[in-house]
């Protein structure tokens, strides 16, 4: 029986053979959004010692979109955004290693290691280029990505995202515990029993704790390498948002040869969250300079 990940309904019963050489089960549930029916696919790749849980919807000819979630996030942070692009794209949504339903495996957490995962889940799909819209450690990630994969990346789109780490930020991510997590987020998406519901596998503090040691890692952030990012850049920040300053989103436009900055008044670090159609509107005009390729793995 398949159970639709959103509502946790039935909707109907299928059997899919194991498929070993670039991920298993997958799993096929249709999700009501907005009042729009909306098909979506669950993939889990072997990724590193992590099984990696990937959510795909919209037809596979479409140009396709990876995105990449927060840090303590999960493809939750896109619930809203990402029926609202079906109809352009074939959205490709992971669950980073250790978040939401992916397990975290035996190394060590960092922005690298998930650079190499995005790239073995577009490899696992039979996709040699795709756009990529990151939030927060997701756009850390997609700007790694297109700065140093630049033939795997069409366009970039980052939401409140630092591509280097003034040490103020540093000190404040220091402070970080488990505790501290959990007294800032007692419920909701990013609580530790919203955590502990989905992941197979959980272990909260060793999360927090393997986050933390990235968010402080001065030498994980892309830094100086963005400049060699050539795909157009479409940056997103709200105007409120305490995480990613206007003057990191600034000194990153003005370093980027094709970059665009759009600010939304009002609005904090989970803009994708609070201003979907928005934000899905800035998606669908931004420029496909770059026409993706398949690969004949799938």
């Amino acid at each position: 029986m398949v159970v639709d990940l959103s509502m946790n309904q039935p909707v109907f019963d299928i059997t899919t053979p194991q498929e070993p050489d670039y991920g298993w089960y997958p799993i096929r549930t249709m999700s009501v959004v907005h009042g729009t029916i909306v098909a979506m696919e669950t993939r889990v790749f072997e990724v590193a010692g992590a099984a990696l849980s990937v959510e795909i919807s919209g037809h596979e000819a479409l140009p396709p979109l990876l995105l990449l979630h927060g840090g303590m996030g999960s493809t939750a942070d896109f619930a809203e955004l990402q029926p609202l692009l079906a109809d352009d794209y074939r959205v490709i949504c992971v669950d980073s290693r250790g978040h939401g339903r992916s397990t975290l495996g035996d190394v060590p957490l960092s922005y690298q290691r998930l650079e190499q995962d995005a790239l073995a889940v577009l490899d696992g799909l039979g996709i040699t280029r795709a756009d990529v819209m990151g939030f927060s450690d997701g756009g850390i990630v997609g700007l790694g990505l297109a700065a140093h994969h630049p033939d795997r990346v069409g366009t970039l789109f980052t939401i409140g995202s630092n591509w280097h780490l003034p040490e103020a930020r540093r000190a404040f991510n220091a402070q970080v515990t488990p505790q501290s997590w959990r007294d800032r987020n007692p419920d909701g998406p990013y609580s530790e029993a919203a955590y502990a519901e989905k992941n197979p596998q959980p272990d909260f503090e060793r999360l927090v704790t393997e986050n933390v040691a990235m968010w402080i890692d001065t030498t994980g952030y892309p830094g100086e390498d963005v400049r060699t990012i050539t795909a157009t850049t479409v940056i997103i920040r709200g105007t409120d948002d305490h995480l990613c300053s206007h003057d990191m989103a600034i000194a990153l436009r003005d370093v980027l040869p094709r970059a665009a900055l759009h600010e939304f008044p009002d609005a904090g670090h989970g803009v994708a969250a609070s201003r979907p159609e928005e934000v899905a509107t800035i998606i669908r005009r931004a420029p496909r300079n770059q026409t993706p390729v398949r690969s004949s793995a799938n």
